[in-house]
């Protein structure tokens, strides 16, 4: 079956969800007036898009949704679902089957959905009249518009036939083309105004900037003027450098050179490391230090020796204080060595307070035997004599490598100062060359100046005088000539004036502005001829595909006509009439000859016969157009038994190729179709869906 399925969500009277299957080409609806079976209609046009309330029986968009009775509270939106079957590629979507999908809330928000993915409005109209389900043809027959094809006017007619015929989305094409070339045209006067209203100001620049362009050309001869100018000066200059007299590299190397040696030598003598330096200085410090503490210690025993001994025996006072004066003679000859000042005052205090204690001596004496300590004494007088001796030698020493190195000093640091004076000569001698380059340099960059004021850059010159100063360079009177062509050039581009960037830049943008104009108008104007073809175009295919429809549907028409009405004839005629702006438009007239009668219009036709007739050519065009699906409402209402009999006959032979969703009170329509729905209303006044047997059918229907 062509559609499946219709999934109903609190729509109109149906509460909840209510789902109709449709397994069969032949399906009817029926139930009582007022139990909602035409709610499925409107469901069903709802979905695919329509937008007149008028047209769904309702005054605005909440009142599509259920509202509460007392058994369900009111819904907070309403949806329909149509799912297809598109196995046969009715719809030109690559997806075997096909979902349209509405949604509506109480803020009257719409919601559409292809196939359960978000879309738009146009999506779903384009898509549904890509198979033939227009809003506008007979996809849905209401009983009261089943009248409409006659009753509208002939080019409304047209429209309706189109729309089932399947040339809708052609026509769409059509007037987006249409659409396209008045927006065009909009667009192409809008431009060409815009072109005029440009014009004259873009005149107006262009003469200032043609002046200008003289004054370019000057310009540019004033700057090969000017180069060759400066090329001559430059000549000028390189006369002036001096060639040097000695060979600078190689009195740079020698002063790297003797660099080098001062600073080897320096480090060797210890100019460079304080620390060497002072070594041995430090270790004589050190060892005169311990000599003189052996001399403290000494001259104490001494002391101690000689308080003893005058104790004991007056006769022997002259041998210790010999000794004490030989020893305080060693110390002061000791202190000649010292340098440090603060350890020279430190040292006579000492032998200051070793006079004191020899001439005072301390009374207290032990009682102990003086011939033992006294030996004791002198045999440790004996040892600090032997150590100090051999101190005093180590000292002498140290003080002759002390004076031999000092006069190595002395003579390296001579050679050093040597090695500076020639380094400093050096010096001089690279100075006095570079003098004589001096006023080379300032010229130089005097000239760098120059040329920077002059907006030149100095290695161009440079290169320009490298590569062309054999055709470039000129004599003395030359020079002057050429200074006079540039004096007489700068006085020429003076008189000319002061050139506005501003005004040269905004020619160039107003003069891109109006090439950009004129671009788009011949754009615009290949796109309105592209437009007029393809709408010429579209008006062939449709015309082409209606004319031979018409030519089908005329026979069908006439055929099912005859059968109803025992004769005579019925044919659809095209012709042209006015619109509401005065165009010329095709539209279809309906040509009638009702056999044993005179009328031969619709307007003389009862209403029955006037229904008969819309049967007629909506079978007509169902089978030729071969519409997949076929929607009508009660329109066989006002047939009498044998004419339901033909209808009936009819949508049998019809269904092979459409699929027929009828609402009917009819038996002898009910008895042709293969599933009857019923539609009763409950208790609570919400729809009920019903599957009926024929007799169960007749029986609600009643």
């Amino acid at each position: 079956m062509f559609l499946k399925q219709i999934i109903l969500k609190n729509f109109k009277s149906f509460a909840g969800k209510t789902v109709l299957d449709f397994p069969v080409f032949f399906t009817a609806i029926v139930g009582p007036n007022g139990s909602g079976k035409s709610n499925i209609v409107d469901a069903i046009r709802w979905a695919l898009g329509e937008q007149s309330f008028k047209n769904l029986r309702a005054g605005k968009g909440s009142d599509l949704i259920f509202s509460s009775n007392k058994k369900n509270s009111s819904a907070g939106f309403a949806e329909v679902e149509l799912v297809f079957d598109n196995t046969k590629g009715f719809f030109p979507l690559e997806f075997s089957e096909v979902s349209l999908l509405r949604r509506i809330d109480k803020e009257d928000n719409n919601s559409y959905f292809l196939n359960h993915q978000p879309c738009r409005l146009k999506d779903i109209i384009e898509t549904s009249a890509a198979a033939k389900l227009g809003l506008k043809g007979f996809s849905i027959i209401n009983q009261g518009s089943v009248e409409n094809i006659l009753k509208v006017s002939a080019q409304e007619r047209r429209i309706m036939l189109e729309e089932n015929l399947g040339l809708k989305n052609l026509e769409i094409k059509k007037e987006e083309a249409k659409r396209k070339l008045e927006n065009t045209l909009i667009n192409l006067d809008k431009i060409q105004s815009l072109r005029q209203e440009v014009l004259p100001h873009l005149r107006s620049l262009k003469r200032q900037v043609v002046r200008w362009e003289k004054m370019e050309k000057m310009k540019e001869e004033l700057v090969l003027l000017e180069k060759k100018y400066f090329i001559n000066v430059y000549n000028q200059i390189l006369k002036e450098r001096i060639q040097p007299n000695v060979d600078f590299n190689k009195i740079k190397q020698e002063i790297k050179s003797i660099e080098r040696f001062i600073e080897d030598e320096s480090r060797k003598i210890g100019l460079l490391d304080e620390q060497n330096d002072k070594s041995l200085e430090i270790e004589i410090r050190n060892l005169t230090g311990e000599i003189i503490e052996l001399q403290n210690k000494k001259s104490s025993l001494l002391k101690d020796l000689g308080q003893r001994e005058a104790s004991s025996n007056l006769a022997v006072v002259r041998e210790p204080l010999e000794k004490k004066v030989i020893s305080l003679k060693e110390e002061l000859q000791l202190l000649l060595s010292f340098v440090d000042l603060e350890k020279i005052k430190q040292k006579i205090q000492v032998i200051i307070n070793d006079i004191d204690s020899f001439i005072n001596p301390e009374d207290n004496l032990s009682e102990k035997k003086e011939d033992e300590k006294v030996k004791e004494i002198k045999s440790i007088l004996e040892k600090i004599d032997v150590e100090i001796n051999g101190k005093n030698r180590l000292l002498n020493q140290l003080q002759e490598q002390q004076n031999a190195k000092s006069l190595d000093f002395k003579l390296k640091f001579k050679e050093i100062e040597s090695k500076r004076a020639e380094k400093e000569r050096l010096y001089r001698e690279l100075q006095r060359e570079e003098i004589l380059n001096e006023k080379f340099e300032l010229h130089l960059e005097d000239f760098k100046r120059r040329l920077e004021e002059s907006g030149f850059q100095f290695e161009e010159i440079k290169q320009d005088y490298q590569a062309n100063k054999e055709t470039e360079l000129i004599s003395m009177e030359e020079f002057s000539d050429l200074e006079k062509k540039i004096m007489r050039g700068k006085q020429g581009l003076a008189e000319i004036g002061v050139q506005d960037q501003n005004i040269i830049e905004e020619y160039k943008e107003v003069s891109e502005r109006y090439d950009f104009l004129t671009q788009q108008i011949s754009d615009l104007n290949k796109g309105m001829e592209d437009l007029k073809v393809l709408i010429k175009e579209l008006e062939e295919q449709i015309e082409g595909k209606f004319n031979e429809a018409i030519k089908k549907i005329n026979h069908q028409f006439n055929d099912y006509f005859r059968l109803i009405f025992n004769g005579g004839s019925a044919r659809l005629i095209q012709r042209k009439e006015k619109t509401n702006n005065d165009n010329l438009s095709w539209g279809v007239d309906i040509q009638l000859n009702i056999p044993k009668t005179q009328l031969k219009g619709l307007e003389m036709l009862s209403g029955g016969e006037k229904t008969l007739v819309a049967i007629c050519l909506l079978f007509a065009l169902v089978e030729q157009s071969k519409i997949p699906l076929l929607v009508v409402d009660e329109i066989d209402a006002a047939l009498d038994e044998d004419n339901s009999r033909r209808f009936s006959e009819i949508l049998k032979a019809l269904n092979k190729q459409t699929q027929f969703i009828i609402i009917t009170h009819n038996r002898l329509t009910m008895s042709a179709v293969q599933v009857i729905y019923g539609i009763t209303l409950s208790s609570d006044n919400s729809s009920q869906l019903l599957s009926l047997k024929l007799e169960e059918a007749e029986a609600l229907a009643e």
